[in-house]
């Protein structure tokens, strides 16, 4: 059987799973080249049923994510296109009035600059700009217009639900054992959390649902308060709030403290809030950037820990799976991870919206028949499309100047170039890395011994804030050697921080938080990514280091590189004088 999913929220993704494999998942972004692209996800679509050799008509099923989206997100784009002051011009003109001033603004009044000219639905099946029933009507009509299908091989499947069967599928473990899945984030289909128990692969059983799980909404208007971009910029938060400690940052860990506690498996409110972003702006004025940034996060951490120990004490099960947007979080997983009664953690490769497409296509295929356990966990992090030698010379030849030279190189030539301090940027024609986090293929890589690379990387391409860490790639031989992680905690994904070795401060400098030199590593295998674990370990030869400086291959604001065109010409237009794609080394004179 032959699915599609479909998440057309953003980043928007498709997904195809053929008998009960995750055949391919792209996100839109990564092909229209634009950060956290909106809407219907037709080049997506088409570049998962390319890969695959097949057509639309092969397709037995389509599965969408999510019932309930706001048309004035369709209509504006809204997380694509809005800048940070558009963001804070939607809490002064809409949601103030709305809150304290009992007005009734208009969302595309107040954003008539921002209303896409070539808005694709039919906008006869939306009543207003609130109808998020209509605009599903619209949605789905759209869907089938534009693919040429009927409704009967369409469904729709809750947001959360998606969350939580993406997580749950691709752990390895559920085959075996119980498991507990979490899922939290912002909103969808009005819950932000829920927790299943599965039992040895079979369906998950929800045994809460809530929509007082505000963590995510919280994190997101600090992230606002902070001159950040929301839904984009949390990162930044994160590594910053390790800046502060609770002697200076109590005054605002205090604020965050008195408003949300937990309740067993559910949210209450000590303090009560009429809304995320006033409520805080107001408490917060006069508090340093870094106080406010270890504030939230710290407040995180212990909400995340408690609400997750809860479960675990309650149905007596430590194998605990995390999927949603905040799941990303990586210092709360770690001491999440920490938890004397949690016995393994597992955080899917990008757990956020952009998998809500593969999470849609396994429930359809649970809901048509197919036992949980007929469905194919998630080995690694590579399911985006691959590339032919032949089209990475073919770029090549189109697009590389005069003034660079090409030759092909071996993982030694590489592994000297890195020794002596290049930076160079590695684009492999193997599966492209899911989510956000560059897992080696679309990266640029550097020599983790060296801290002086991290300003030469942010100096000529990234562009990050100084506070920002970088990760590191570690042999999976050398994994003991580097990180703290007595549990054997699944670290392939960059998804959870561990503290480090008195080894990997000495080896590895650049790849830990210049703070509390702890790390996010991605821990590589022979099997999940041989080509790049042979250039690691060829760079271990040479330096006695098992391990790379790791951070995504994209300009500052845009997407990662997805084909070999988008490496040559972001190659082109930023700093960097390396570029490794294929078994070529392409060099700036």
């Amino acid at each position: 059987m032959i699915v599609l999913g479909i998440w057309d929220g953003t980043p928007a993704s498709a997904a195809l799973v053929i008998d009960g494999k995750l055949s391919t998942s792209i996100a839109e972004e990564r092909l229209t080249r634009k950060k956290n692209e909106y809407g219907y996800p037709v080049r997506a679509i088409q570049s998962v049923l390319d890969s695959a050799g097949i057509t639309i008509d092969d397709v037995d099923h389509v599965a969408m994510s999510t019932v309930s989206l706001s048309p004035t997100y369709f209509y504006t784009l809204r997380n694509t296109t809005f800048s940070i002051k558009d963001y804070w011009k939607e809490q002064n003109e809409y949601w103030y009035p709305k809150f304290y001033k009992d007005k009734d603004p208009k969302y595309l009044d107040i954003f008539s600059n921002r209303v896409d000219p070539e808005f694709p639905y039919d906008e006869s099946l939306i009543k207003d700009e609130t109808d998020s029933k209509g605009m599903w009507n619209a949605r789905l009509d759209h869907l089938c217009r534009t693919l040429g299908i009927s409704k009967d091989i369409v469904s729709v499947h809750d947001h959360h639900s998606c969350h939580a069967y993406y997580g749950y599928i691709a752990n390895t473990d559920r085959h075996h054992e119980d498991v507990l899945v979490y899922t939290m984030d912002g909103n969808g289909d009005k819950s932000n959390g829920t927790v299943w128990i599965g039992k040895s692969g079979k369906k998950l059983e929800i045994i809460s649902r809530t929509n007082n799980c505000n963590i995510g909404r919280m994190y997101r208007y600090a992230t606002l308060l902070l001159g950040m971009r929301p839904a984009d910029h949390e990162y930044k938060v994160m590594g910053l709030a390790a800046y502060n400690n609770h002697k200076y940052g109590k005054e605002a860990y205090d604020i965050y403290a008195e408003t949300l506690q937990v309740d067993g498996l559910d949210f209450k409110y000590k303090t009560e809030v009429k809304d995320h972003f006033f409520h805080f702006k107001e408490r917060l004025e006069g508090q340093r950037f870094d106080a406010i940034a270890y504030g939230i996060q710290k407040r995180t951490e212990e909400l995340l820990t408690e609400w997750i120990d809860n479960g675990v004490k309650q149905t007596g099960i430590g194998n605990v799976i995390m999927s949603g947007g905040v799941a990303q979080n990586i210092k709360a997983n770690k001491l999440i991870s920490e938890l004397d009664g949690v016995s393994q953690l597992f955080i899917p490769p990008g757990p956020g919206d952009e998998s809500l497409a593969v999470g849609a296509a396994y429930l359809a295929l649970i809901k048509q028949g197919v036992s949980v356990n007929d469905i194919q966990p998630i080995s690694n992090g590579y399911f985006g499309p691959s590339y032919t030698n032949k089209s990475v010379e073919d770029a090549i030849k189109k697009r590389a100047l005069d003034e660079w030279t090409v030759r092909k190189v071996s993982n030694e030539d590489v592994a000297i170039l890195l020794k002596d301090g290049d930076v160079i940027a590695r684009f492999s024609t193997d599966n492209m890395e899911f989510g956000a986090r560059s897992l080696g293929n679309r990266s640029i890589i550097a020599d983790p011994r060296r801290s002086d690379v991290i300003h030469h990387i942010n100096k000529l391409v990234k562009m990050r804030d100084f506070w920002t860490p970088f990760a590191p790639s570690i042999l999976e031989e050398r994994a003991d050697d580097y990180m703290i992680n007595p549990k054997n905690i699944n670290a392939k994904f960059m998804s959870i921080g561990f503290d480090s070795t008195s080894l990997a401060q000495e080896h590895l400098p650049a790849g830990l938080h210049p703070f509390d030199r702890s790390a996010r590593p991605q821990i590589v295998t022979k099997n999940d990514n041989p080509k790049y674990h042979a250039l690691i370990k060829a760079f271990e030869d040479i330096t006695g280091v098992g391990a790379l400086l790791n951070t995504s291959f994209n300009i500052h604001g845009e997407p990662i590189v997805c084909t070999p065109e988008d490496a040559i010409d972001t190659f082109s237009r930023c700093g960097l004088h390396h570029l490794l794609i294929g078994e070529y080394l392409v060099s700036k004179k």
